[in-house]
């Protein structure tokens, strides 16, 4: 009975890593602008295009546009102006552990956690967008 748990948990490992694997393929493919108004601009778009995957209940597709928003937000800090740096990089963190809610809910079919998690992705872009604009 030990043998199958250890082999259950090896396949579900290896999936885990394979879906990480493919996510990290899907943010490769972000092009990152060259300036924080380039950024904020494709940061709107894909907050637009995840609206509507929640909307449409694609829960499966979620994690593409939520991880290009963290990797877009991640190139703010280094545009910020120095005396709001902190702030965007505190803004850009809670941007990427909500990419990581938005994926765990849309992976596990959770609509309602999902919306929920898009409300406060949505709340998180706009104090990010306040800081990074001065």
């Amino acid at each position: 009975m030990g043998f199958c748990v250890a082999i259950g948990l090896a396949a579900n490992q290896t999936a885990f890593a394979q879906q990480h694997k493919e996510h990290k393929k899907d943010s490769e493919k972000v092009k990152i602008p060259d300036t924080v108004d380039g950024i904020l601009k494709e940061m709107h778009k894909h907050d637009q295009e995840l609206a509507d995957t929640v909307k449409a209940k694609k829960l499966a597709d979620v994690h593409h546009h939520a991880f290009a928003i963290r990797d877009l937000a991640k190139a703010l800090p280094a545009k910020a102006q120095p005396d709001h740096r902190k702030m965007v990089e505190n803004a850009v963190k809670k941007v990427s552990q909500l990419a990581e809610d938005l994926d765990k809910s849309g992976e596990a079919g959770d609509q309602t956690k999902t919306e929920a998690n898009l409300k406060k992705m949505d709340a998180a872009l706009k104090t990010l967008e306040e800081h990074a604009s001065m």
